[in-house]
C-alpha cells in the first residue's frame, strides 16, 4: 500500500514538474513559430545584386556583371567594399532572440530607424534585412528578416559577426562616396598615346609627350618640338601613371567654395590620351592648410604642404597627396639631357 502511495506521489510530482518546466520554457522564449532567423546567405557567389536604403531616403543599387560589381548605371566601385558585404552575408549568426517583453518596442524602433538591405540571388530577391541599432554592450545588432514568400518576421533577433564590435549597419554605408573608385590614373605606360601637361602660371614650362612606339617619343614645349631630350626620363615619367589614387572625396568644401576654386587659375592641368583615343583630363589646385602653420623662419605657410585638390575626369573634387602626385608634377626641364 505504501509503495502505491509513493508511486502516486511521484507521478503527481512528475506531472506538475513537467507543466512547470513547460510554462517556464515558454515564458523565457520569445520566438514565435512565424519568427524568421535564417539571415545568412551561404552561396554568396550567386548574389548578383544588392540594394541599400535607409530611413533618411538614401538609395543605392550594386550589380554584378562578369564578376565585377558596379554602382547604379555602371559606375566603378571599390570591389573590396562589396566583398565585405558578402562576407557579412555568409558569416552572420544569431546571438539570441529579443526578450519577449521588448519585442514590440524593438520592432517599432527598427522600423523607425534602420538600414534596409535587399539581397538578390540569380536575379531574384532572396532576403531583406532591416538593420537597427547595436545592443547596449555593442556585441550584437537588432535585426529583422523579411522573406519574399513568408513575409516579414514578427520578431527581431540579436545578430552578430565574429570579431566585429559595434553595429552591423556600419558594414552597409548608404553614402556613395564610401564606394566609388579612388583611381585618378591607372595606365600601363604602353597603353598611353599622349600626355599633355599645362602649368598655367608658368606656361613656358608646359610640355606634351607623344608615344610613337615602345621606346620612341616626341616631346613638345607648347607647340615647339624638342629635338634633343632624355628618352629614359620620358619613359620614367610615363610609368608614374600606373597607380595614382586620391585619398578622400571632398567632405569639407561647400558648393560656393568649389565654384570659387574653379574661377581661379589651376596649379596643374594634366590630360592623358590612351591608344583608343579616350581622354582622361584632371585639374589640380593648391589647398589651404586646415590650420595655421609657420616655417622655420617664422613665415606663414600659405598652402598645404602635404595635400592638394584635384578635380577628376568626372569633375568630382578630391583630396590627393603630394607624396602620390609629385611624380606627375613635372615641367619641360625634367626631360633635358644630362650635361
Amino acid at each position: 500500500m505504501k509503495n502505491i502511495k509513493t508511486i502516486i506521489i511521484l507521478l503527481i510530482v512528475a506531472v506538475l514538474g513537467y507543466f512547470v518546466f513547460t510554462k517556464i520554457g515558454t515564458e523565457k522564449s520569445s520566438m514565435s513559430k512565424e519568427a524568421l532567423s535564417d539571415f545568412a546567405v551561404i552561396d554568396t557567389a550567386s548574389v548578383d545584386k544588392i540594394k541599400l536604403s535607409d530611413t533618411q531616403g538614401k538609395v543605392m543599387e550594386f550589380s554584378k556583371t562578369n564578376n565585377i560589381w558596379t554602382l547604379g548605371e555602371g559606375e566603378c566601385v571599390q570591389q573590396h567594399m562589396i566583398y565585405l558585404m558578402l562576407e557579412t552575408f555568409k558569416y552572420i549568426s544569431v546571438k539570441g532572440p529579443v526578450p519577449k517583453g521588448a519585442v514590440e518596442n524593438m520592432n517599432k524602433q527598427i522600423m523607425l530607424h534602420h538600414k534596409k538591405v535587399q539581397i538578390f540571388q540569380n536575379g531574384k530577391l532572396s532576403k531583406t534585412w532591416f538593420i537597427g541599432n547595436a545592443t547596449q554592450d555593442h556585441l550584437g545588432t537588432y535585426m529583422i528578416l523579411q522573406d519574399p514568400e513568408k513575409g516579414k518576421s514578427p520578431e527581431p533577433f540579436i545578430m552578430f559577426l565574429p570579431n566585429v564590435f559595434g553595429t552591423l549597419g556600419d558594414q552597409f554605408s548608404a553614402n556613395p562616396l564610401d564606394y566609388v573608385c579612388s583611381e585618378i590614373f591607372t595606365y600601363d605606360p604602353l597603353s598611353i598615346k599622349e600626355v599633355n601637361v599645362e602649368i598655367p602660371d608658368s606656361s613656358h614650362l608646359n610640355f606634351r609627350i607623344v608615344a610613337l612606339d615602345k621606346n620612341s617619343f616626341e616631346l613638345y614645349n607648347n607647340e615647339q618640338k624638342v629635338e634633343l631630350f632624355d628618352t629614359a626620363a620620358v619613359r620614367f615619367y610615363l610609368t608614374g601613371f600606373r597607380k595614382i589614387h586620391f585619398e578622400l572625396h571632398n567632405r569639407t568644401a561647400s558648393e560656393s567654395d568649389i565654384d570659387s576654386m574653379k574661377n581661379t587659375t589651376p596649379y596643374y592641368k594634366i590630360a592623358v590620351t590612351n591608344k583608343q583615343g579616350d581622354v582622361n583630363a584632371i585639374k589640380a589646385y593648391k589647398k589651404y592648410p586646415a590650420f595655421t602653420r609657420y616655417d622655420f623662419n617664422g613665415e606663414l605657410i600659405k598652402y598645404d604642404l602635404d595635400k592638394l585638390w584635384v578635380f577628376n575626369r568626372r569633375d568630382e573634387l578630391t583630396v590627393c597627396q603630394y607624396y602620390v602626385f609629385d611624380k606627375l608634377l613635372r615641367e619641360i626641364n625634367f626631360f633635358k639631357l644630362p650635361e
